[in-house]
């Protein structure tokens, strides 16, 4: 059965219906929009339902960054990095659906997992997966998502939390300081604080202060572009502190789930500074825990490709 999919962001919302194939989900109808565009979700909805040349399907999953408050009804949201509420209840009776569901958005990336093509993603540890364990995906964009996938049972089980916002920890005494100057401005510094999009802007002032220097007034894309073409020294450091402190906390997302199944890493940051991942101390990173550092070395670790992956997991959310 077709389905609406939506995969709302705090930058992007992307909407499709999905069409099931043997194995697994074909999109079509597929729009990605600003959401600064939009007052609200009703209204970048609306947008791309104007421009369908069908009627629409009578089912709808809707995947949001943010906490899902779960009900009967389908479940409610108040978006964390963009403020839009979202009712399925609401969109039930609006568009005279059968069927609505509102999941959290790495919830809908976790379904997704099992789906995934070869080509879906980027092989960073090649170990072998453990059959029926645990998978874990997590990935700074607008916030930082964080969500599990248990596959034991009849059907998958999601383990949606909001990992983004606990408590960075540190490794090293380079470490220790930027965590001292970011403190002075959030305290605790959270993951999402530092793993973000505006994370790498508070990375880079914590950086340039460490440096004795004065921090220009740059955007995330800014930090980015300067560090990969190397022109700006202290950016580039502040992506590979920005990859360290990444595969600290994806690591620390292997053991907290036991995801023996793989640890994926998405959002839309990692994607485009992927090239300094040998330059960095990512690898090491994730593996240096201690007394569990020989389990950890059996985690397998990839990269999604950029796509449109919670989109497919929305759509097996309702089946499942």
């Amino acid at each position: 059965m077709t389905s609406i999919v939506a995969d709302i962001g705090g930058t992007n919302a992307r909407f499709a219906i999905a069409v099931p194939t043997e194995g697994g989900y074909a999109l079509e109808a597929l729009k990605v929009v600003d959401c600064q565009r939009f007052d609200g979700f009703t209204g970048a909805l609306q947008h791309w339902l104007d421009g369908l040349d069908r009627p629409h399907p009578q089912r709808a999953c809707i995947a949001a960054a943010g906490p899902v408050e779960r009900n009967a009804a389908g479940g409610r949201v108040v978006m964390t990095n963009l403020g839009w509420q979202i009712c399925a209840e609401d969109l039930k009776s609006s568009l005279g659906l059968e069927r609505a569901l509102l999941i959290n958005d790495f919830a809908a990336l976790a379904q997704s997992l099992p789906l995934l093509g070869r080509d879906e993603y980027r092989v960073l540890r090649d170990v072998p997966r453990l059959k029926g364990a645990t998978m874990a995906v997590l990935g700074p964009g607008t916030g930082l998502g964080v969500a599990g996938l248990a596959l034991g049972g009849d059907k998958p089980q999601v383990l949606a939390g909001e990992g983004g916002h606990a408590n960075l920890g540190v490794v090293s005494e380079r470490e220790l300081q930027l965590l001292q100057i970011m403190m002075r401005t959030q305290s605790p510094v959270f993951n999402e604080w530092v793993l973000s999009g505006s994370g790498l802007v508070h990375l880079y002032r914590a950086v340039c202060e460490l440096h004795g220097r004065a921090a220009e007034d740059l955007q995330p894309q800014d930090v980015s572009a300067r560090g990969l073409s190397g022109d700006d020294s202290l950016c580039r450091e502040t992506l590979l502190d920005f990859l360290n402190f990444l595969g600290s906390v994806a690591g620390d997302t292997a053991l907290y789930l036991g995801a023996r199944g793989g640890v994926f890493i998405g959002g839309g940051i990692l994607p485009r500074i992927a090239e300094l991942l040998p330059e960095s101390e990512f690898e090491q990173r994730f593996l240096a825990k201690g007394r569990v550092e020989q389990w950890i070395k059996t985690v397998p670790l990839y990269a999604l490709n950029a796509g449109y992956q919670a989109l497919i997991g929305a759509a097996a959310a309702l089946e499942n």
